[in-house]
């Protein structure tokens, strides 16, 4: 196709192209679609196939027109996206800025807007002074861990008397506003002391027991999640039953099947230790990391495409909805207890976006800067809780990838490790409390 092109950068992370298809073409097409649509034409007074191109031209020819344009848009574009130096973004639809209906007689003119990869510029990101907390597991911290496991292993028995922290409580209730009802469960479970009921009424019950039926009021605080902050509640409860938790006592045979690699309590306490340790030195360098990112984004120099944020968002919001089971309805609804709408989410979430967009492309930049490179062996390393989750062994899980063309995904994974370890690596890390 004969056609010549150039490109224009313009604000906010855009590009424009300007196309303009050679006039023998724009004929061409056009001979083309009207012989094409002769075959097949059936017009009063003429046989099918023999109804001259003046008389379909007369009846459709602005039709034909649309449909040449069309046709030389999307074809001069495919052959103009593997001649351009930056492409437009995957997820970001090109917008015709201009377009004219052809002219057999003229060249064929159009304009394409769209987003590309931002270009950016980022501040000094070596040597930069960060206060890191020490790595301290108190023996509280252990016996803590502990109760936790011991918990998986707690059962539940029946309990008479007055309700206390940490028991289970079965109750039917009712929750009215202003003498309106808005709630109303039967059997629902609360857990007393640890809030995770909706309300967050465990600790109003704390000295009722089986078979109390109660009235109460609870005014929530500015603190509340909004749909409760400053108002007043009022609750109609009947307890139904009263639970507690057993937790057994910790033993060789119990810490064997808490963790089978270890024979003994003292084993266990020691894996314990070292996990904890272990957890605690990722969580402080992570932080630590994290002022180090917000320290480079502070001098983040570019504009990222509106496209670019809208995917991110649409990643947060599809997120949600598969924490749901895919049930739209049910995100919608408890979005609404919050004063929230889809768009108002979507607004809502659009800071957070910028900020994990903004530290996705600096990574990348380092990783160029850098020249982080990443081996087979680290990939696969990388792989190997994909492949124990799945079963697999991962020499051939890495293979199936490497086959499908899907590695970069790991391969991605795996840079941007090294890029953050490099930040840590070269930043002036003092000690402290922060």
């Amino acid at each position: 196709m004969q056609f010549d092109f150039k490109t224009e950068n313009k604000e906010n992370s855009q590009m424009l192209l300007k196309v303009t298809v050679d006039k023998v073409e724009v004929k061409k097409n056009y001979d083309e679609l009207l012989l094409d649509a002769q075959k097949n034409a059936v017009v009063d007074g003429f046989r099918k196939g023999k109804v001259p191109a003046s008389v379909l031209e007369m009846r459709y020819k602005e039709g034909f027109l649309a449909e040449t344009a069309n046709k030389l848009i999307d074809d001069s574009y495919k052959e103009i996206f593997e001649k351009l130096e930056k492409k437009p973004l995957a997820y970001a639809m090109p917008k015709l800025e201009k377009f004219d209906m052809p002219n057999l007689d003229n060249d064929f003119i159009y304009e394409l807007l769209f987003d590309v990869y931002p270009e950016f510029k980022i501040g000094e990101y070596k040597g930069l002074e960060v206060v890191k907390d020490e790595v301290k597991i108190s023996d509280e911290d252990i016996k803590a861990e502990l109760e936790r496991h011991l918990k998986e292993f707690a059962t539940v028995e029946s309990k008479d008397g007055k309700i206390s922290k940490d028991d289970i409580v079965s109750a039917d209730y009712t929750v009215t506003l202003d003498d309106k009802e808005v709630y109303k469960k039967d059997n629902e479970y609360i857990h007393v002391g640890k809030d995770y009921d909706y309300y967050k009424i465990g600790d109003d019950l704390i000295g009722f027991k089986k078979d109390d039926e109660k009235e109460f009021s609870k005014t929530y605080d500015k603190d509340a999640i909004e749909t409760l902050a400053g108002k007043t509640y009022n609750f109609k409860i009947k307890i139904k039953d009263v639970k507690k938790e057993i937790i057994p006592e910790l033993t060789d045979d119990l810490a064997k099947q808490i963790n089978d690699k270890c024979q003994t309590v003292a084993e266990l306490k020691d894996t314990v230790t070292k996990n904890l340790e272990e957890f605690a030195t990722n969580a402080i360098k992570q932080k630590a990391l994290n002022k180090i990112i917000k320290q480079i984004s502070s001098t983040f120099d570019g504009t990222i495409p509106q496209s670019m944020i809208d995917q991110q968002i649409d990643s947060y919001y599809n997120e949600l909805v598969q924490r749901f089971r895919g049930d739209e309805k049910r995100v919608l609804s408890l979005l609404k207890k919050d004063n929230l709408t889809k768009e108002s989410y979507r607004e809502k979430m659009k800071d957070q976006a910028i900020k994990e967009i903004k530290r996705a492309l600096i990574l990348s930049d380092i990783v160029k800067k850098e020249s982080i490179t990443v081996t087979e062996e680290e990939i696969k390393k990388h792989m190997e809780p994909f492949a124990k989750y799945y079963n697999s062994k991962i020499d051939e899980l890495f293979e199936l990838f490497k086959k499908a063309g899907n590695l970069k995904v790991f391969e991605n994974e795996v840079e941007i490790q090294k890029a953050l370890d490099f930040l840590f690596d070269n930043a002036k890390v003092k000690k402290g409390k922060n």
